[in-house]
């Protein structure tokens, strides 16, 4: 089993989904990914504060207070952009404000399909499955992995 690396000021913020079938599950690989390389990130999935369809202002409130500090101390923003999450588009247009790299994930972005102009141009990654993210997360400095193919 391998341990999660925690820190006060992670590495990376994951944003993504969790709210319909396949995007859990599309989180943890990555989150699994993150913990065998020993990085450090923080999950609003896993780390953050649950919220219901009720909730207070004050709870709305704590969770985008919450969200917003990670982002703001990320080095990476690593986003699962396959079911276009409006929370997830924001985190990143955030990110991209405040000169923070971001790297999309994109398993269902396929070849020959286009990709938004305004995430690509944003990138310094888009990633297509867990091996291209295992080898950017290995060396995110490598430049290979910047988008080329179709734009919408």
């Amino acid at each position: 089993m391998v341990t999660r690396v925690h820190a006060t000021h992670p590495q990376v913020y994951l944003a993504g989904p969790w709210f319909t079938a396949g995007e859990p599950e599309r989180l943890a690989a990555l989150e699994n990914l993150m913990n065998e390389l020993g990085i450090s990130y923080y999950s609003p999935r896993l780390d953050g504060i649950d919220l219901t369809p009720d909730a207070t202002d004050a709870d709305r409130q704590a969770v985008f207070d919450d969200n917003t500090a990670h982002l703001k101390a990320a080095k990476l923003v690593l986003a699962v952009v396959d079911d276009n999450d409006t929370g997830t588009i924001w985190e990143t247009g955030m990110a991209y404000g405040r000169e923070i790299p971001i790297a999309y994930y994109a398993e269902t972005l396929k070849d020959g399909q286009t990709f938004n102009v305004m995430l690509a141009n944003s990138a310094v990654a888009v990633l297509q499955n867990l091996a291209q993210a295992r080898a950017y997360l290995t060396d995110p400095t490598s430049g290979n992995f910047t988008y080329h193919g179709a734009i919408r």
